[in-house]
């Protein structure tokens, strides 16, 4: 597996996660199948799969500011208009079924902008990346995955990904956080469609390649693993480990991830969040806090911060799409708040699906 792709799984690769934890631990991927993992009905009350209170979770959701809502028109100082977008990295049907408002500013865009163009642009690219630069340890580094002190479960977990995608369970110690790191943003139920079916970040590149619109990568594809096989970057290494190793958890059924997909249909993406924070917290134990803020003052923040700077000049000069993932719009570090303070007037552009505020 290359990192081609790997980092569009980046924000709301998550979601899937929330489902019911199995009664008794499995020692590979078999609770993953087909039925568990497909998501066919929309759920009639997607909150009820939170273990907090309504009233805590609605309430922890509208301290997120801009957490409703998926569509955004941007302005720009001299009057160029663009539109934001926030992306689901699935490739369920409720999430490749664009609004028709949505597929109309994709369509008529100057250009897409997405969080990366995985597009190889020379066959030297290509050749480099069938290599999975980064993705192992130095011969002999003596690691062993014990010695980050994570959950028992997270290492169980992980050995029984790394199994099931062909890694073999033991090279959890030969693997560098960056390269391991990058095989976990897949989750076990993309394994189904990969390579078939898109996901939503894929099928907006795929209309943009129809209509002939150029696409910008907001960041190089192999940035996340270059950033965590640092040094420098250990600690933010562990913790993106530990969260999306707490993904892994066994699921009974779809409903978690049946929720996730309502509520991103709906435009509930604050309430998104939280029940994403919650799960994890809960996986985690007494650490998790600490781990879950860590990785997402780069994943979601330092990043928010990034993209802006690479989409300026195309926002400068109208007409971009710009398609990042959903958890990246809210919050007073997020896409939308960052607009705002740099001049451009945000609103949001409701939904037929989606909820009113």
């Amino acid at each position: 597996m290359t990192a081609r792709g790997l980092v569009g799984k980046l924000a709301l690769a998550a979601l899937w996660a929330a489902g019911v934890m199995a009664p008794a631990p499995v020692t590979a991927q078999d609770w993953a199948t087909p039925e568990v993992c497909d998501v066919s009905t929309l759920s009639e009350f997607p909150e009820a799969q939170s273990d907090l209170p309504l009233e805590q979770l609605e309430s922890a959701a509208a301290a997120i500011p801009n957490g409703q809502g998926k569509f955004w028109r941007i302005t720009a100082p001299n009057g160029a208009v663009s539109h934001l977008w926030g992306t689901f990295h699935s490739s369920n049907r409720f999430i490749l079924d664009l609004p028709d408002p949505v597929l109309a500013k994709i369509k008529s865009a100057r250009r897409v902008a997405l969080e990366i163009d995985p597009v190889y642009k020379s066959r030297a690219a290509y050749e480099r990346a069938l290599g999975q630069p980064g993705y192992l340890r130095p011969t002999g580094s003596g690691f062993d995955f014990a010695d980050l002190g994570l959950p028992d479960t997270v290492e169980t977990w992980i050995s029984a990904r790394l199994q099931a995608v062909g890694w073999g369970s033991s090279s959890i110690h030969y693997l560098s956080l960056g390269g391991l790191s990058e095989i976990l943003l897949w989750s076990p139920c993309d394994d189904f469609d990969a390579g078939v079916i898109p996901n939503q970040d894929s099928y907006i590149q795929t209309l943009a390649r129809i209509e002939n619109i150029p696409v910008l990568g907001l960041e190089p594809p192999d940035r996340l693993i270059r950033h965590l096989n640092h040094p420098e970057q250990h600690a933010l290494a562990r913790a993106m480990v530990a969260v999306y190793g707490s993904y892994l958890a066994p699921m009974e059924n779809s409903d978690g991830f049946a929720a996730h997909i309502t509520l991103y249909v709906q435009g509930k993406i604050a309430t998104s969040m939280v029940m994403d924070q919650e799960w994890t917290l809960n996986a985690l134990g007494n650490e998790g806090p600490a781990l879950y803020e860590r990785l997402n003052d780069y994943l979601l923040d330092q990043r928010n911060h990034d993209f802006l700077t690479a989409a300026e000049a195309a926002l400068q000069e109208g007409g971009l799409f710009m398609g990042v993932g959903a958890y990246h719009l809210p919050g007073h570090q997020g896409v939308v708040e960052l607009l705002r303070t740099k001049g451009y007037q945000v609103d949001r552009v409701p939904l037929p699906d989606e909820t009113a505020e």
